[in-house]
């Protein structure tokens, strides 16, 4: 399966220099827990509510501030036709919880640990719905 069939859309997405009380507010109106930052034509940053409260909030950063100021530079991305297995592998080996995923330069989806466990969880019940089947029949 692919990153794309698995991946949640659309993305909130952001230029850099917004303010960091901008992005907040853009997170709250959309109900997200990330925004994707660019220069208008690529790819700069991630910021997470986490980064607004550990970056920003706790260490009194001024919020009208760009947003440049605590995000994550160069975030590191998916494909949208890397294998499942890439993602897997990815969050393994990174302590973070969300992965923009491209296509060619562009931000197409966000695939959050979630919508792996999502995932797993409706395969899980596919393969149980048969098994189920037969020992609910006399």
């Amino acid at each position: 399966m692919k990153i794309r069939d698995v991946m949640s859309t659309p993305v909130v997405a952001l230029l850099s220099y917004a303010s960091i009380r901008d992005v907040a507010r853009h997170m709250e109106y959309n109900g997200v827990g990330c925004v994707v930052l660019s220069d208008a034509r690529r790819l700069v940053g991630i910021v997470t509510d986490r980064d607004l409260a550990v970056r920003a909030l706790a260490q009194g950063v001024d919020g009208d501030l760009p947003v440049s100021q605590v995000m994550t530079p160069d975030p590191v991305t998916v494909g949208q036709d890397d294998d499942l297995d890439v993602a897997f592998e990815v969050f393994r080996r990174h302590a973070f919880r969300r992965l923009p995923v491209l296509h060619e330069e562009a931000v197409v989806g966000m695939l959050t640990l979630d919508d792996l466990l999502l995932h797993v969880h409706q395969v899980t019940a596919d393969l149980l719905r048969p098994v189920a089947r037969e020992i609910g029949e006399p």
